[in-house]
């Protein structure tokens, strides 16, 4: 696969507006899921190696369709998730696997934990799934380290920011635009 059209779309880094910051305490889960579609922002470190590039996601409880685009908004890669398992389309190839979990660490070399981040986008635990609060806001789930960050004055309904941290990988989501 010829990742250097993704690779160099994720390291094209977009600067943004600076913004005081606050904790956003995770919220009770709700128990059913909920679709929604954002836009934004997501930015991978894996050992010290650093990746950006914008994303739009529709999200169905059934259904995962990730659009990851470059900084000029074309598409570099597409994930899309349903009852058959998961694709990543790039470079006019397909790659299919079980999870998005397995299928994005084969061909990006990192775990994309989707089907938790369909939940922490919006501030929650998984439901039905081992969490820990922390008192300063932080989540513990499936093995990762989760802090969410909203914008001091706003009254949003989700955090601004979710933050990830495990084994060497952190990955940083900046949602921009709820629809």
């Amino acid at each position: 696969m010829r990742w250097g059209g993704l690779i160099l779309a994720l390291s094209l880094a977009a600067t943004g507006c600076a913004t005081r910051e606050a904790v956003f305490m995770p919220s009770a889960t709700q128990s059913a899921d909920q679709p929604f579609a954002v836009s934004g922002r997501l930015s991978v470190n894996l050992d010290g190696k650093g990746h950006v590039a914008n994303f739009d996601w529709r999200h169905q409880p059934e259904r995962d369709q990730l659009a990851i685009n470059s900084p000029l908004g074309n598409t570099v890669a597409e994930v899309i998730r349903d009852a058959g398992g998961v694709t990543l389309l790039a470079d006019g190839k397909a790659w299919q696997a079980p999870d998005v979990e397995s299928l994005t660490e084969k061909t990006l070399g990192w775990p994309l934990p989707l089907s938790g981040l369909a939940w922490w986008i919006r501030g929650m635990p998984v439901p039905g799934e081992a969490s820990e609060i922390r008192p300063d806001g932080e989540l513990l789930q499936q093995g990762w380290r989760i802090r969410f960050v909203r914008e001091a004055e706003s009254g949003e309904r989700y955090p601004k920011r979710v933050d990830l941290v495990r084994d060497g990988l952190t990955v940083r989501v900046v949602a921009r635009d709820w629809r």
